[in-house]
């Protein structure tokens, strides 16, 4: 009986989280409830459709790109004003040439 009940729990609880996908970028993707996942390194992915008749068909279909939306902190200056071009003047070049140093270019100067 104990058995029965450590399965149960290890089971339900299983059942019951949520998959999540992590990138290399450090977004990430929660697949939802009933949803297929599929992990491939080919260069070309084919989805199988049987039909009750006996037919089987493929077809070729693309890796997906969905990601979770994640709003981006917004400190609520707005790029290219004064105080905005003050708090990021330390920060020039710091990730390589980025858009945000572009705006500071155009807007604050050298």
């Amino acid at each position: 009986m104990k058995t029965l009940a450590v399965f149960l729990a290890v089971f339900v609880s299983g059942a019951a989280a949520q998959t999540v996908i992590y990138y290399e970028d450090g977004t990430t993707y929660t697949v939802q409830p009933n949803e297929k996942v599929y992990v491939d390194t080919a260069d070309k992915m084919y989805r199988k459709q049987t039909y009750k008749n006996g037919n089987v068909y493929f077809t070729h279909t693309t890796p997906s790109d969905k990601v979770d939306y994640e709003p981006e902190p917004h400190d609520g200056m707005e790029p290219g004003s004064a105080e905005w071009c003050k708090a990021y003047a330390p920060f020039l070049y710091a990730n390589g040439y980025t858009f945000e140093d572009q705006v500071y270019l155009r807007a604050c100067g050298d």
